[in-house]
């Protein structure tokens, strides 16, 4: 059996070859033909050594390659080697002209498809490029996407996720950091960015990142990772007590308190003076509503390091839980005392006495030892910022209100009360700031989109809103206003869903696209939405039968025709990965059942005929195996190791001058596999002294 058998180099090597073959851009055709050789040593030269020479060659390969699909009709493959040559063009000094010629041929593919070319579109189509392994295409839809400003830390963030996938850790490294700069609240950037600086070896910092990602993200997947990876850590460090640190704060967020407890202690055995160690015990105990021992730990905590601000103001909240208010008051009094500005302990004062004082009266106590201190407007912005965060929306009108009254000429409590009274249901106050807010400021941006809203309709004023909390990252604020909206039509139910699927609830995602489509059966991007919910979701059979449906219903749907592709990919491979799993027992007609499975559901996929041949072979239906690897060939001319395997079952079978043929062609080929070479050079020598 030859080199390049999947039978012989292993399950776990196909595996491999098949990510590989994504990773290195693999463009898909309609018939699903595998790259050829040379798109994929192209790529791997640029990978491994992008220099002028290795990018020139790629670049004027997927030119080539962009010709011939034009020539065979396949738009959707012709866009996307334009773009992966787009990629480096645009990076390329001296190559305007190509860049301009190529970027034109792109647009007009464009224009003749009708595809929608808005920059919402092109993100989704980037992502879904993204997720078929054609990185440099994506990435030339991300790059372009940064500079025209849009969803800047997103595409930032992808384009981290690319250079990593390409093996470019320092570029991907500094992607992620510029994501969480740009947008401090983008979690999963964050994570990214943590894991990166672990790779750097900056524990120090990366653990920071880590705490920040578990206590805020609302992703189960994100802290299962979390989780997996400090396993392994934990593992090959068992001193590490920042390991286990991780750990407990990771299986209380997943609300594992057992587990907690137990990973908490271990630490703390390996390094016992560690005041956060301590302190992440004290708000286990806290959760669990063990509010006495929680304050005997940060009290113990506090003896020696009485200025740690964050553990004081832990312990005043379970002051607050003990009813203990006096003592809690003061705590926050000592933190202001130290930190006038802390958010925290002014917010937690205001919290502590806000049923007993009117808000002058809390607000004069956060500095006591200035008996004329006041907060001027900005704080109180600051504090109704803070309280809106922490999803306590009555609170943070108080403090927006009390803003307003202090400055009527700033912008931000008009359009935060606007938003705020919408959230709480209080329609007529958001109409009534929201026209003040235009009167005094008729060129504020947000404001005169808000407006406009307002005077159409009040469906427009609700789906306004809820945009803007979309735009914000604010999704559960954004389903709270379109929950408002009665009746309610498929466009909003598409975009509820929308935003439980950007918070990992994919359940309720569903429920809400299958709700839209009810009432809006032909919406190719509603089921497109739903295929991707399915794909995240790891349920692939039901991501087909979602993006086949978007098909159906707009056949131009060029995502859904990406998503499809793909799946069937990742199907092929789960046939050919169970064939094996037989083949390897020597079960080999249990293995050719599952191949001719596989033939029947992809009939136009070479590796499936080819793998086929190679068990045929095995079962001695030489004749069989001619037929399958001639298959291969006819669909992809480019399967070169195909002709190998063809010349050595056609000497088999007696027609030695075709297989002196086959073995040409296979010599004939670039990249090819130097034992193989050698053995089919010898043959050529062999059959030629016969018939030449």
């Amino acid at each position: 059996m030859h080199k390049e058998s999947m039978f012989q180099t292993g399950k776990y090597k196909i595996a491999t070859a098949f990510l590989l073959m994504l990773v290195f851009c693999a463009q898909i055709t309609p018939i699903m033909a595998a790259p050829s050789q040379k798109t994929i040593q192209a790529t791997r030269d640029v990978i491994s050594n992008p220099t002028n020479e290795t990018v020139n060659a790629y670049i004027k390969l997927m030119l080539k390659e962009y010709r011939k699909a034009k020539r065979a009709g396949n738009a959707e493959d012709a866009a996307d080697y334009l773009r992966s040559a787009l990629y480096f063009l645009q990076q390329t000094p001296g190559e305007n002209k190509k860049y301009n010629d190529a970027l034109e041929s792109l647009n007009k593919i464009i224009e003749e498809q009708g595809i929608d070319s808005s920059q919402s579109s092109r993100l989704e189509l980037a992502k879904s490029l993204y997720l078929e392994g054609k990185y440099f295409a994506s990435g030339y839809e991300f790059s372009i996407l940064l500079k025209e400003g849009y969803e800047t830390d997103l595409c930032l963030e992808y384009l981290g996720d690319i250079a990593q996938k390409l093996n470019q850790e320092d570029v991907a490294f500094s992607f992620y950091k510029k994501a969480v700069e740009t947008n401090p609240e983008n979690l999963s950037a964050k994570y990214k960015y943590a894991n990166a600086l672990l790779k750097k070896g900056n524990d120090s910092d990366a653990i920071y990142y880590f705490e920040d990602v578990i206590e805020n993200t609302n992703s189960e997947a994100i802290v299962n990772e979390i989780i997996n990876n400090f396993m392994v850590r934990a593992n090959n460090d068992p001193n590490n007590e920042n390991n286990y640190g991780i750990l407990g704060l990771a299986y209380q967020k997943l609300g594992q308190y057992d587990k907690t407890y137990q990973l908490l202690k271990k630490s703390l055995m390996i390094n016992p003076d560690d005041i956060f160690l301590q302190y992440y015990l004290g708000n286990l105990l806290f959760e669990v509503k063990e509010y006495s021992f929680a304050e005997e730990i940060y009290s113990e905590i506090l003896e020696d390091n009485p200025y740690e601000s964050q553990i004081r103001i832990s312990r005043a909240k379970t002051y607050l839980s003990l009813g203990e208010n006096a003592k809690a008051i003061k705590d926050y009094q000592i933190v202001l005392a130290m930190y006038p500005e802390s958010l925290q302990a002014q917010y937690g004062l205001y919290c502590a006495l806000k049923e007993k004082l009117s808000l002058d009266k809390i607000v004069a106590l956060f500095y006591p030892i200035e008996p004329n201190f006041k907060l001027n407007y900005e704080g109180y912005n600051n504090l109704g910022y803070f309280a809106n965060k922490l999803g306590n929306s009555k609170d943070a009108i108080v403090f927006f209100e009390k803003s307003l009254s202090l400055n009527s000429k700033s912008e931000t409590p008009y359009i935060e009360l606007y938003k705020l009274y919408q959230l709480v249901g209080q329609n007529d106050k958001a109409r009534n700031i929201l026209q003040k807010g235009y009167k005094l400021f008729p060129k504020n941006e947000e404001i005169i989109e808000l407006y406009s809203a307002l005077n159409s309709d009040k469906v427009d004023e609700k789906n306004n809103l809820a945009l803007s909390y979309l735009n914000e990252g604010e999704y559960q604020k954004a389903i709270t206003v379109y929950n408002q909206i009665e009746p309610k039509n498929a466009s909003t139910y598409e975009a509820i869903g929308n935003c439980y699927r950007q918070l990992g609830d994919f359940k309720s995602a569903i429920n809400n696209y299958y709700k839209s489509l009810s009432m809006d059966p032909d919406n190719s991007e509603a089921y497109y939405a739903l295929g991707i919910t399915y794909l995240e979701a790891n349920n692939l059979p039901k991501a087909k039968e979602a993006f086949e449906n978007s098909l159906k219903k707009n056949a131009k749907n060029i995502k859904s025709k990406k998503m499809l592709s793909f799946i069937e990919q990742k199907e092929v491979i789960k046939s050919i990965d169970l064939a094996y799993d037989f083949y390897e027992k020597k079960d080999y007609r249990s293995a050719l059942k599952y191949l001719n499975k596989a033939v029947e559901t992809f009939p136009n996929d070479p590796k499936v005929y080819y793998y086929r041949g190679l068990t045929k072979e095995s079962l001695s239906d030489i004749k069989g195996a001619v037929n399958d690897f001639r298959e291969t060939i006819k669909i992809d001319r480019n399967y070169y190791v195909a002709y190998y395997k063809l010349a050595e079952s056609l000497e088999k079978i007696g027609k030695q001058k075709e297989a002196l043929f086959m073995y040409e062609k296979y010599l004939g080929a670039e990249n090819i596999d130097k034992n193989l070479a050698k053995k089919a050079e010898q043959r050529v020598l062999d059959l030629g002294a016969r018939y030449y």
